[in-house]
């Protein structure tokens, strides 16, 4: 009896062999199928192997003949292999009150969801084109957004009004200051795309000049009337027409939920910055460089001041929620404090960065093709070409393809569901992990939450976004498609059937500029909230923001952080659902919530943290950064005493006038007054630019009227 029983004996101590997927979702650019699977494994492997020396890793190309290629795959093929990795792994895991030890054993394929294939090339002026108008969009309504958000106590009050109904021109909700905050967020445009030549303009005698040559003298001779004058006063009358286009745009998706037209930024805004760039270089690159030093001693402060936070996911939203009912269904909303509710300049600095310096890269683009039709400077403009092409056309055209043209987004999304529908078919397959860097985040978003059938979800156990760009997306969704529709939602009203262990953990940096310097805190909602329902309760596919370590690798940080990132990962694939990595407290130190963050935590779930306990972060990370700007402009200034900055500048000016003077030698000037004449040249093209803009805008501004009373005025 005894020999009978002890292999049954052994057999129930040794846990059962349980088979998990993980698919890897790259980013942009173009690299070959399996390039982040192997950048994965670089960071995951020795993670795993911490866990248990013994796990071993094998590449399985049998039972794998089934797996479908992509249909756009140029030669029709694919790896048909997956990687496995068989390890076992033990840990405490805690049932109410008790902890207790357990083992398992599992068997891992990990596979690249290669969707490369899907994307057609385009061109570099196209990505651009397309870039800038998501930019400027974003740009341009985070301004209102940041002053005049709609999410306010008082809209609060009235959703849970039942008499409260649509009305003629308002968006159900909407006060008046919100159409004035249209208004003003245009005009405040209208001014920044100027910013760097707001000081040059009322001294530099071109502007003027240009003025007093296109004007008619009765008002250019008005008492008081100069450049920066007549720039606020132009504004004042421009910001008109896309503040009310803009408003009735809104009020007609809200209430149709259907537009025949896209509000977008008119594209004489970028001609204006590209002629402020032509005209001005140095003062423009000189602002580029000053934005960027604001949004770096920003950076800085936030992340000095970190740790001592009130809220555990981000230090960038901290609005309290609460739910409401609209047209039968039950929604989320975030109730607006009286000061300072977020710190909105984090990613607002950073998007302003993005906008003005755009038109740097359509000048670069011209330039390129220039000096590609020249045979003296052909070999340069070829060489500058490929430089530009490795940005705009091998990455972009993946950022922007996938966001404005249906059909493309259709393919990529649809090779991300195929290889989830194939592994969950698969037999033996228990879970699936989902990992996306990057562009892959999108992607995988709306596969996952959007368009997979929900009765492939219920195998999808963790979904890890590092790197994200899905925040830029969310709030460009106004101007995705030509068909307006509500693109990367917050997933409060569509159905899921995710496992009760489902868990979205998404990643970021203070020194990754694509997370835009934040988490995904505008994915963040609530199936339950007050006052409907007396405690909060976390939507399932509402994320877990993680900040990992600064470093000089800031995009690609994430693969080899085995602290935050692969070692937590590789716990839960092994078993255990809740890795302490991934448990981030309220003022927490060393990754481990102290018992004040405790109590802090206690405090904000019961809604009732103090004035000082919300908002005395936000104003440390303000006087910390104002503080660090004073700092960096006494530094430049004394750096730019000291002997050896002289000595390096004076160097170049000599290399400069030493060059001029090689060239004027070869090529002296045949006649003294050729300079004077290039000058007028000079001027009168300048004075032309200003005139096509100047009657671009007023043909603009007029469309837009005409567009916006036929919107109101057609039924």
């Amino acid at each position: 009896m005894a020999t009978k029983a002890d292999p049954k004996r052994r057999k129930s101590k040794e846990p059962l062999e349980e088979t998990d997927v993980i698919l890897v979702v790259k980013g942009a650019g173009e690299q070959a199928e399996d390039d982040h699977l192997n950048i994965f494994l670089r960071g995951f492997w020795p993670a795993i192997k911490s866990l248990d020396k013994n796990a071993t890793l094998t590449q399985v190309t049998a039972g794998f003949d089934d797996y479908p290629p992509s249909p756009h795959n140029p030669d029709g093929k694919s790896h048909k292999h997956v990687t496995e990795i068989r390890a076992r792994h033990q840990f405490e895991e805690k049932i109410g009150n008790e902890a207790q030890a357990r083992k398992t054993n599992r068997r891992l394929w990990l596979k690249e969801s290669y969707w490369e294939a899907e994307t057609l090339p385009s061109g570099a002026l196209g990505n651009l084109s397309r870039e800038w108008r998501m930019a400027s969009f974003v740009f341009a309504n985070m301004l209102r957004n940041a002053v005049f958000t709609r999410n306010t106590k008082w809209l609060k009050d009235q959703r849970g009004n039942k008499n409260f109904a649509f009305q003629r021109g308002k968006t159900p909700g909407t006060r008046a200051w919100d159409y004035f905050g249209y208004y003003f967020s245009y005009l405040l445009l209208f001014v920044l795309v100027l910013l760097p030549f707001i000081k040059i303009l009322s001294t530099v005698t071109w502007f003027n000049d240009a003025l007093k040559n296109i004007l008619a003298d009765e008002i250019f001779n008005l008492p008081g009337f100069n450049g920066l004058l007549f720039v606020f006063v132009t504004g004042a009358i421009w910001a008109i027409a896309p503040a009310l286009e803009h408003s009735v745009m809104s009020y007609q998706y809200a209430k149709h939920r259907k537009l025949k037209s896209l509000p977008v930024l008119p594209n004489w805004v970028l001609l204006a910055l590209i002629f402020f760039l032509v005209s001005e270089p140095g003062a423009y690159l000189r602002f580029v460089l000053m934005l960027l030093a604001i949004q770096t001693s920003l950076i800085v402060a936030r992340g000095l001041l970190w740790r001592f936070r009130a809220y555990a996911n981000s230090d960038v939203d901290i609005a309290e929620y609460y739910s409401y009912e609209e047209d039968g269904r039950k929604l989320v909303g975030k109730v607006d404090e009286v000061f300072l509710t977020r710190l909105f300049f984090t990613p607002l600095i950073y998007r302003y960065l993005i906008f003005i310096t755009l038109p740097i890269g359509f000048i670069g683009t011209l330039l390129v093709s220039l000096l590609k039709w020249t045979k003296f400077l052909g070999g340069i403009g070829a060489s500058l070409d490929k430089a530009l092409n490795v940005m705009l056309v091998g990455y972009m055209d993946d950022v922007v393809n996938y966001a404005m043209d249906p059909a493309q987004s259709n393919r990529v999304r649809s090779a991300v569901i195929n290889d989830i529908v194939y592994f969950y078919n698969k037999p033996g397959v228990k879970r699936i992990h989902v990992v996306a860097h990057s562009q892959g985040t999108p992607i995988t978003y709306e596969a996952l939450f959007h368009f997979l059938d929900k009765k492939y979800q219920d195998k999808i156990f963790t979904y890890t976004t590092i790197g994200s760009v899905l925040s830029y997306y969310h709030h460009a969704r106004g101007v995705l498609d030509p068909v307006y529709y509500e693109r990367f939602p917050v997933s409060v009203s569509t159905e899921q059937n995710f496992p009760k262990s489902f868990k979205w953990l998404n990643f970021w940096n203070f020194s990754d500029p694509i997370t835009e310097f934040y988490g995904l805190d505008e994915y963040t909602y609530f199936e339950k909230a007050p006052p409907l329902d007396a405690k909060f309760a976390r939507g399932v596919a509402s994320p877990t923001n993680i900040r990992t370590k600064t470093s000089s690798e800031n995009h690609g940080e994430y693969w080899n952080n085995l602290e935050k990132f692969t070692t937590p990962l590789a716990k839960r694939t092994l078993g255990e659902l809740r890795p302490k990595e991934w448990n981030p407290g309220i003022g927490e130190k060393a990754g481990r919530p102290t018992d004040k963050g405790k109590e802090t935590r206690k405090k904000s779930e019961t809604n009732a943290l103090t004035w000082w306990e919300r908002y005395r972060h936000h104003l440390a990370v303000v006087a910390l950064w104002l503080i660090l700007l004073v700092g960096a402009f006494f530094a430049i200034r004394w750096l730019v005493d000291l002997p050896v900055v002289h000595l390096v500048s004076d160097y170049f000016i000599r290399l400069h006038q030493n060059a001029l003077g090689v060239f004027q030698y070869y090529f002296p000037p045949d006649d003294a007054t050729a300079p004077t004449q290039l000058d007028a040249l000079w001027s009168q093209i300048l004075d032309g630019s200003l005139i096509v803009i100047g009657v671009w805008l007023f043909v603009d501004w007029v469309s837009q009227l005409g567009r916006t009373f036929s919107l109101i005025y057609k039924r």
